[in-house]
C-alpha cells in the first residue's frame, strides 16, 4: 500500500510541476518570456529556416511594443540544427532542461517534429505551430496532457486530403452561375507515390471518401520515378480531374507524364506545391516542359494564407514599407495622379508585411532584404506562430490568469483563434488537426496578360487566388446539396 501511495504521490507531483511555468531554476522569473525552438538556418537549409524565424521574432517585436504580458516582453531562443533530427533532440532538450523555456514557438521541419514530439509531450511543454503536416501530429481526442499540448497550425496532411477529394467532386458553380471553387469531377484520379507526406493526404482522401459517401475514385501508386504508366492510366479511364499528391520535382514529373499523354482536364495539388516558379528558370522564363505542361491542362493549387487580390491597396502609407513601394515605383496611381496603393495582397496581409519589414529592416543585416521578407511565404508562416501564441497571451491577460503551462494550453483550447492572413482555428474538444480552410489557387502563363496587366513578350509561369478560403465542411454541405 506504501509503494502505491508512493507512486501516486510521485506522479502528481510530476502532473502539477509539468505545468508550472517551467522549473526549479526558473530563467523566466525576470522581465523576458523565453520561447524556443531549432531550425537550419545555416547551409541548404536557411533559406527557409532564417525567414521563418524573422517572421516569427517580428511578431514577438509587434506584441513587444504594445506592452507585452503584464510588462513582460517575449524572446526567441533559437538553435541551428542543421536540418538534423539527431541534433534538433540535443537541442530540444537543452532547450527544455537548460534554457527552461516556457515553450516551443514554430517547431521547425518534419525531421524536427518526429524526433521531438515525444519529448514535448513527456516534459508537457507546450508547442504553438509546427512547420510540418506530419500524420504523428493529427490528432482528434487530445486528451492526457502532453497530447493536449502540441497545437499545429499550419494543413496537416491528412486534413487537406480531406479537402483535395471535397473540393475535386465539389460543383464549380450553382445554379445562378456563382463561382464555388470547386473542380466539378465525375471521375476522380489520384496520383501518389511512397513518401509518407503524399501517403498520408491519400489516406485523407479515402477517409473523406468513406465518411461523405464518395466514389468513383481511382488511386495510381508510383514506386519508381517514372509516372508515365499512371498518367496513361487515368488518361484512359477517362478523369476528369487528378490529384496529385507527390511534391517538389515529383510534381513536375507527374505533370509532364500527364502532359506526354494529352492529358487536358483539371489538376489539383497540395499546398507544398503552389509555387508557380517550380516551372521556371532562374532567369523567371517558363522551361520547356513548363509550356509543355502548360498547353495541356488547367493546374491547381490549394492554399491556406489568403494574401493575393488585384485589387489596389495598403493598410498604411506612412509605413516604411508603403515608401520603399513608392521608391521603386510600384504604387498604383489613379487618372489624377493620386496614389490607390500598392497591387495584388489582400487587406489582412499588411499588417504582417509591416511588422516583417521593420523586423527586418532593424537587422540591419546586408544579407536581408526587408522587402523580400515582406512577402517571403517562409516568414509569413514563422508570424503566425509568433502571433497566435501572442494571441494566447493577450488572452491569458484579459481572462487574470497567471503564466503557467496548463493556463496556455486552457487558454488556446477555450476559444476559436483568427490567425494572420488565414482563417479561425480551433483547439476545442482535444481536436488537433491545423487549419481547416483553405484557397484555390490558379496557375498560369503571365505572357497571355493583357497588356494593361503587364503582359511580357516570353513565357511566365505565375499563380494567383482564384477562390477564398473555406472549409471543409462548407465543402461537405456543398456536396450534400
Amino acid at each position: 500500500m506504501k509503494t502505491i501511495f508512493s507512486k501516486i504521490l510521485a506522479l502528481t507531483l510530476i502532473v502539477s510541476l509539468c505545468f508550472s511555468i517551467v522549473g526549479c531554476n526558473n530563467k523566466n522569473k525576470d522581465d523576458t518570456i523565453y520561447v524556443g525552438n531549432t531550425a537550419a538556418t545555416t547551409g541548404a537549409g536557411a533559406s527557409i529556416g532564417v525567414p521563418f524565424n524573422i517572421g516569427i521574432q517580428a511578431a514577438f517585436a509587434a506584441y513587444n511594443a504594445e506592452g507585452g504580458f503584464n510588462g513582460r516582453k517575449v524572446a526567441l531562443k533559437h538553435y541551428d540544427d542543421g536540418g538534423d533530427s539527431a541534433q534538433a533532440v540535443t537541442l530540444m532538450e537543452k532547450l527544455i532542461h537548460e534554457d527552461e523555456i516556457f515553450a516551443v514557438v514554430g517547431n521547425y521541419g518534419t525531421y524536427a517534429v518526429e524526433a521531438n514530439l515525444n519529448i514535448l509531450k513527456e516534459n508537457c511543454v507546450p508547442m504553438v505551430y509546427a512547420a510540418s503536416g506530419a500524420a504523428s501530429l493529427f490528432n482528434n481526442n487530445a486528451t492526457s496532457d502532453g497530447d493536449r499540448c502540441i497545437f499545429p497550425v499550419q494543413p496537416l496532411n491528412q486534413s487537406e486530403g480531406q479537402m483535395l477529394i471535397l473540393r475535386a467532386f465539389a460543383p464549380a458553380f450553382d445554379s445562378e452561375n456563382n463561382y464555388l471553387g470547386g473542380l466539378g469531377g465525375t471521375k476522380v484520379g489520384v496520383i501518389s507515390n511512397s513518401d509518407e507526406a503524399s501517403q498520408s493526404m491519400v489516406d485523407g482522401i479515402k477517409l473523406e471518401a468513406e465518411t461523405s459517401g464518395l466514389t468513383n475514385i481511382i488511386y495510381q501508386n508510383v514506386s519508381s520515378d517514372d509516372y508515365s504508366a499512371a498518367a496513361s492510366a487515368l488518361q484512359a479511364a477517362g478523369c476528369d480531374v487528378i490529384i496529385v499528391t507527390v511534391v517538389g520535382s515529383y510534381f513536375v514529373s507527374a505533370l509532364t507524364a500527364l502532359a506526354n499523354v494529352n492529358y487536358d482536364k483539371n489538376v489539383l495539388t497540395t499546398y507544398n506545391n503552389a509555387d508557380a516558379s517550380m516551372f521556371n528558370n532562374d532567369e523567371g522564363r517558363m522551361t520547356e516542359a513548363g509550356e509543355n505542361i502548360f498547353s495541356k491542362m488547367s493546374i491547381y493549387a490549394q492554399g491556406w494564407l489568403d494574401i493575393n487580390d488585384l485589387s489596389y491597396y495598403f493598410k498604411d502609407t506612412e509605413s516604411d514599407l508603403y515608401n520603399a513601394y513608392r521608391f521603386l515605383g510600384k504604387i498604383q496611381k489613379d487618372e489624377n495622379g493620386n496614389d490607390l496603393g500598392v497591387p495584388g495582397f489582400t487587406e489582412k496581409y499588411w499588417d504582417a508585411a509591416i511588422d516583417i519589414f521593420n523586423y527586418a529592416a532593424s537587422l540591419n543585416d546586408k544579407n536581408i532584404v526587408p522587402l523580400l521578407m515582406s512577402y517571403n511565404s517562409y516568414a509569413l508562416a514563422g508570424y503566425i506562430a509568433g502571433n497566435l501564441f501572442c494571441q494566447a497571451l493577450e488572452e491569458m491577460e484579459a481572462q487574470g490568469k497567471e503564466l503557467t503551462r496548463m493556463n496556455l494550453v486552457e487558454t488556446l483550447e477555450s476559444k476559436k483563434f483568427t490567425l494572420a492572413m488565414a482563417d479561425e482555428i480551433s483547439y476545442a474538444n482535444g481536436v488537433r488537426a491545423g487549419v481547416q480552410s483553405y484557397s484555390l489557387i490558379a496557375f498560369f502563363d503571365a505572357y497571355d496578360l493583357p497588356a494593361d496587366m503587364g503582359k511580357t513578350d516570353y513565357h511566365a509561369a505565375s499563380s494567383n487566388t482564384v477562390y477564398p478560403l473555406a472549409s471543409i465542411e462548407d465543402y461537405r454541405e456543398l456536396l450534400n446539396k
